[in-house]
């Protein structure tokens, strides 16, 4: 049985506008009479705003004296929700997860934030602004990298004195430096870049085990400025910088890759944001 009513007499389009007004003005008119009160509705919006500004959230009080940059503690806010952020960075690790469970399953012993150097968020915060002057939205996603942590530590990411010899450690303290890139992996699928995953999973096959340990591993957790994005199948190995007019590449799942890759050439893009240390106990 059809809804749809069809007019009498339609002697023009105008009948048709003006049927649409009146519907749509008594469709308001029952809605009001079940709408929220304005009370709960303000309520909802000072939470909303307290949830994305860094500067009011507990959980955040300590990173405002790790992280210098405004706009990197927004992004975070942004993407912990209500949630307390190491508890969503956990949550996310584990929804991330997308390999089959023959490697392995994972449980997260811990995630740490490390002080880095004031000039990466420096830099992040002016590349961020570049981006803004030419698009609406600078694409900011919350990504994985894999690397080699060489440190002992059970219970914290890093010895500060080991960051000439740790990748990770000097990852975390002083960025993402572009000469190194394919350092660990000599096959650049999308040329000389630094390579993310949104997959944790695909980030821990780029992983080597910590200190020696057979079970402990440790991949970053990363806010990437992507901008706007060339997408392809294809391996491009010989790039040095994205495909004009793009930012970043991203290589989407076909017949070269089984999980999607995001690549970008500019060390700028990119703060690493905490260290998730898990343990694989086998399946």
């Amino acid at each position: 049985m059809s809804l749809y009513k069809r007019p009498s007499k339609l002697t023009s389009l105008w009948d048709i506008e003006s049927s649409d007004e009146e519907s749509t003005t008594q469709d308001d008119v029952q809605s009001s009479r079940h709408s929220f009160p304005k009370e709960e509705y303000e309520k909802i919006k000072d939470k909303t705003r307290q949830a994305i500004d860094p500067t009011v959230r507990p959980d955040f009080t300590a990173l405002l004296s790790i992280f210098t940059s405004e706009k990197l503690l927004r992004q975070a806010a942004i993407f912990a929700g209500t949630r307390k952020i190491n508890e969503k960075i956990v949550d996310h690790f584990h929804t991330t997860w997308r390999h089959p469970m023959h490697m392995g399953v994972p449980n997260v012993e811990f995630v740490s934030f490390m002080m880095s150097d004031k000039k990466v968020c420096q830099r992040f915060d002016e590349y961020m602004s570049e981006l803004l002057l030419i698009l609406d939205d600078p694409h900011v996603k919350p990504l994985w990298h894999g690397t080699t942590v060489k440190c002992k530590f059970d219970d914290k990411p890093c010895d500060p004195s080991s960051t000439d010899s740790c990748a990770g450690c000097n990852i975390l303290s002083k960025g993402f430096d572009i000469s190194k890139s394919g350092s660990a992996n000599p096959f650049k699928r999308f040329g000389s870049g630094i390579y993310f995953a949104p997959n944790s999973s695909k980030a821990h096959s780029y992983a080597a085990p910590r200190g020696g340990s057979e079970d402990l591993f440790t991949i970053l957790f990363c806010f990437v400025a992507l901008g706007r994005c060339h997408t392809t199948v294809d391996d491009m190995p010989r790039l040095s910088e994205p495909p004009y007019p793009c930012h970043s590449v991203h290589g989407r799942v076909g017949h070269r890759l089984n999980y999607e890759e995001y690549v970008v050439y500019r060390p700028d893009a990119v703060v690493p944001f905490a260290a998730v240390t898990y343990r694989m106990n086998k399946w």
